[in-house]
């Protein structure tokens, strides 16, 4: 309601945009101490490098920057003026472009690939009671902190969950995952994506909200592309479905994203996957579904506010592991990327998060997340793949304005290999006992360099 339709009491035009330049510090080690598995690949060209998740964005060469993390501007409002009558004062438009360097504007881990890139292009018709009709390129149903406005959001960074299995890169042939060689192949394995969703789609999306007493009933049904941004060949022309309900308790205080509520919500996505150089043309389910709840209000008496919020997100199928090795432009198979894209390739994210309003200037946040990527695998997946992220988020914000604000963020993060990598006999489907045992040993020295990161990000909204 807030991104696809217009307020009564808003300008009919109105051009809006924000920008937030963002300065990154990341902690953590660089690669060392790797060696030959025995047997291919060799883990040590890789000694001296960065991992991707340790990098800087979308440049992913180096662990700290200075730079202009977003830069977005666009119009939205109503059909009026010459135009103006019962039909068109019903239809309402949003319109958001960007042109700072990040994901939009880059090729996941490539080089920039547009100077301006389209972040929504969107008409909402408002003339059936109960059902509005929004189609274009919008953000599509989904967990909380990618539903919400980008600059509106409490911290810098984004969960690894969301950022690795909801955010969704596009690649038009996979490497399989370390140690699986009887794992399909998934056409020829590139380093680059060719494009990113940006948890957005092109589609169509009926919704809307109702008003039953205390309560602030929501639903939204899309159907989409399942497809980059930017891509118009549309290599998985199988439709996405998008689905969202939420159930808000009102409470006094607040407007718009801060507006005081308890709210429930529940989404889930569903579609189908194949890689375009894949010369048996497979087709691989991608199912991403969660439930959550967010509270805000003054709960404790009336002089502070808080928030809380608790978020449980599950994968299945097309569960984005990593470059191998790691490192976006690594030695380890070239960087290639990594999808475990079969059914029964399962990673799970559980985001907590708390948040302490001093005043109408000091805001206090703290955010616990952790993700298990692949804790259950495919038969020809290797077990040794799974990863345990645990990140906790210590956050300050200070509210110049209600335009303007200063956010400062230290993570400190936990990475895990949990489970050493399953060896086969001679033939079988995993390596012998001696090359498992090698990505053991490396893969424990690559989890071992991920530390802290700290940000500092000065958001101005116009």
């Amino acid at each position: 309601m807030l991104q696809g339709t217009e307020h009564p009491l808003a300008p009919a035009h109105r051009f809006w945009g924000f920008v937030q330049p963002t300065y990154t510090n990341d902690r953590s080690d660089s690669l060392d101490g790797l060696t030959d598995s025995p047997g291919p690949p060799d883990f040590s060209p890789n000694n001296g490098k960065h991992l991707a998740i340790t990098s800087v964005s979308p440049w992913f060469d180096d662990s700290e920057r200075l730079y202009v993390r977003r830069a977005r501007f666009g119009a939205r409002g109503i059909f009026t003026g010459k135009l103006r009558n019962s039909f068109t004062s019903k239809i309402n438009y949003f319109t958001l472009f960007e042109v700072a360097p990040n994901l939009l504007t880059y090729d996941p881990f490539g080089d920039r690939a547009r100077a301006v890139a389209l972040d929504h292009l969107s008409l909402t018709f408002n003339h059936i009671p109960g059902a509005r009709i929004r189609a274009g390129l919008f953000k599509t149903p989904g967990p909380e902190e990618a539903l919400q406005g980008v600059h509106t959001l409490d911290y810098i960074e984004i969960t690894d969950f969301v950022a690795r299995e909801v955010l969704e890169r596009f690649v038009k042939g996979a490497a399989k995952p370390a140690g699986s060689p009887s794992s399909p192949t998934l056409g020829k394995p590139e380093n680059t994506a060719f494009g990113i969703n940006g948890v957005r789609d092109w589609g169509i999306q009926i919704f809307d909200s109702f008003r039953r007493d205390q309560w602030d009933l929501s639903y939204a049904a899309m159907i989409g592309r399942g497809e980059a941004i930017q891509e118009t060949g549309n290599t998985n022309d199988t439709p996405e479905l998008y689905l969202y309900t939420s159930a808000e308790y009102s409470l006094p205080g607040g407007w718009g994203v801060n507006k005081n509520g308890i709210k429930f919500y529940g989404w889930y996505q569903h579609g189908k996957r194949e890689f375009s150089s894949d010369p048996a043309n497979e087709e691989y389910d991608r199912i991403r579904y969660g439930v959550g709840a967010r509270a805000l209000g003054r709960f404790f008496g009336p002089k502070y506010k808080y928030r809380f919020g608790v978020e449980f997100m599950q994968a299945d199928g097309m569960i984005f592991i990593a470059p191998a090795g790691g490192v976006a432009d690594g030695n380890i198979d070239s960087g290639n990327l990594q999808i475990a894209a079969e059914d029964g390739n399962k990673a799970r994210g559980l985001t907590l998060d708390m948040g302490f309003y001093l005043d109408n200037k000091w805001q206090f946040d703290l955010r616990y997340h952790r993700h298990d990527l692949l804790y259950d695998t495919s038969r020809t997946v290797n077990p040794g793949n799974e990863r345990e992220l645990v990140e906790t988020t210590l956050g300050l914000n200070y509210h110049f304005s209600r335009k303007l604000r200063l956010t400062f963020n230290y993570i400190f993060r936990d990475l895990d290999a949990p489970r050493s990598y399953a060896s086969s006999a001679p033939g079988g489907i995993f390596p012998v006992k001696p090359v498992a045992d090698g990505f053991t040993r490396n893969v424990n020295r690559i989890v071992n360099t991920v530390d802290d990161r700290a940000g500092i990000q000065l958001t101005w909204i116009f």
